[in-house]
């Protein structure tokens, strides 16, 4: 009789904990639809009985969707689903990417390639209703210019039409989400003397490209933007 074959294996089975089975129950049921944005979760000892394991085990998982951006605890006691939006479900990303200066190009490369599309498509899909919307947003960012806070509000809400006027729930999504990822880095490189002019310069280009229904001019603007951002933002780093 011939000895077993041995078989050694690169890496080994991972089993899961207990609490990752209910993180991964839950997410099911959010991506499911079973749980929406702002439903109540149950008490934690009424979901330790549905899903027949500890309390502890539970604890733990609402701590790990917690810190997912799933999750968020009630004032006086309870938990409910977020709204599920980029700004509580991004904050990972945002800490991976301040961990990792080299991620910050990784970003802005990454949005110029969206919003160039975002842009060559919003010029044949934005309404003329949204494109007096940017017109009228172009005039507060002139008037804003000297408030970081309020012109970085505006920012997001001329991107945001752009982003619709796309035409691509998809690409507004991620559009929506590459932005909020950056903006710690944005905060403070807005207050630099001269940042908030250009982008108003760039946003303006942007639009006449739009206005004009020109898709090439328009994905050129919104990449010289997006490079200008990013100048602005290592520039805020170094």
């Amino acid at each position: 009789m011939t000895d077993p074959i041995r078989i050694e294996f690169e890496t080994p089975i991972q089993r899961e904990s207990v609490a990752e089975m209910v993180v991964r129950r839950i997410l099911d049921m959010v991506k499911s639809g079973v749980l929406k944005a702002g439903d109540a979760l149950p008490p934690e000892r009424d979901l330790a009985l549905s899903l027949d394991v500890s309390r502890p085990s539970v604890r733990e998982a609402m701590r790990g969707l917690a810190v997912l951006g799933v999750v968020k605890s009630r004032q006086g006691g309870g938990a409910y689903i977020s709204d599920l939006g980029p700004d509580a479900l991004l904050g990972p990303l945002q800490f991976y990417l301040s961990l990792e200066q080299m991620n910050i190009r990784e970003l802005y490369d990454a949005r110029a390639l969206i919003e160039s599309d975002v842009a060559r498509r919003a010029a044949v899909n934005i309404t003329e209703p949204d494109l007096a919307r940017l017109e009228a947003l172009l005039a507060t960012q002139h008037d804003t210019i000297g408030d970081a806070l309020a012109f970085r509000k505006s920012d997001f809400e001329f991107h945001e039409i752009i982003w619709i006027g796309s035409g691509n729930a998809f690409l507004k999504r991620i559009g929506e989400s590459l932005n909020v990822i950056g903006l710690e880095f944005r905060k403070r490189a807005s207050e630099r003397p001269g940042v908030l002019q250009q982008s108003l310069q760039d946003h303006r280009r942007l639009l006449d490209a739009l206005k004009a229904r020109d898709p090439a001019a328009a994905a050129a603007a919104a990449e010289a933007h997006m490079q200008n951002v990013y100048q602005s933002t290592v520039a805020q780093e170094e």
